[in-house]
């Protein structure tokens, strides 16, 4: 069977099943129903090591270390559409997701060595426990930064604060339904 777009669905939070696991979950369900092909990280699983900012991937467009960013690397170079989960943690994204993000260096080398400015589309979907103002003002700094760096446009994000307990994002099917809609309407 012949798909529409291949979307890889990255899982940046640190807690199985939480909030932002149920809400990808409903976008990837309708983006498959709709045709897409379906790639899946979670990034808790994985082992990556910090950047050791040795300036390596500067020359080359390739990290020195050897860890789990190689099977990252990869899914992000052959997908076609990203989205991105992360729960707020001390407003900003999770250690897993900025750990990941400050690897990436190498693929904004691997771009501007090949001279690459296309941009693929990208979304994120955030929860974050308390209702602050300004809760995910700089998880969208970083993360928006971070998809331009590596060729990902933000076309859409959902952001739902008030969120803390495990699951909780269940009681509100009209969110679910919602994430599955822009899944299952993604062109």
């Amino acid at each position: 069977m012949a798909y529409r777009m291949r979307v890889l669905g990255v899982y940046g939070s640190p807690r199985r099943d939480g909030n932002t696991d149920l809400l990808l979950n409903q976008f990837l369900k309708g983006a498959n129903e709709s045709g897409h092909k379906i790639e899946r990280i979670y990034v808790r699983e994985l082992k990556i090591l910090p950047c050791l900012a040795c300036g390596e991937c500067e020359k080359t467009g390739e990290c020195i270390i050897c860890d789990d960013m190689d099977i990252i690397y990869k899914a992000f170079i052959n997908t076609e559409c990203l989205v991105l989960t992360s729960p707020i943690y001390f407003y900003s994204v999770t250690a897993q997701i900025k750990t990941l993000i400050d690897r990436c260096q190498a693929l904004w080398y691997k771009r501007k060595i090949s001279n690459n400015n296309n941009f693929r589309p990208a979304f994120f979907i955030s929860v974050a426990g308390t209702k602050g103002k300004k809760v995910f003002e700089g998880a969208m700094l970083t993360v928006r930064c971070f998809l331009n760096a590596i060729g990902f446009r933000l076309k859409n994000c959902w952001l739902y604060p008030g969120f803390d307990a495990k699951g909780e994002i269940e009681k509100h099917p009209d969110i679910l339904s919602k994430i599955y809609s822009a899944g299952k309407n993604l062109i």
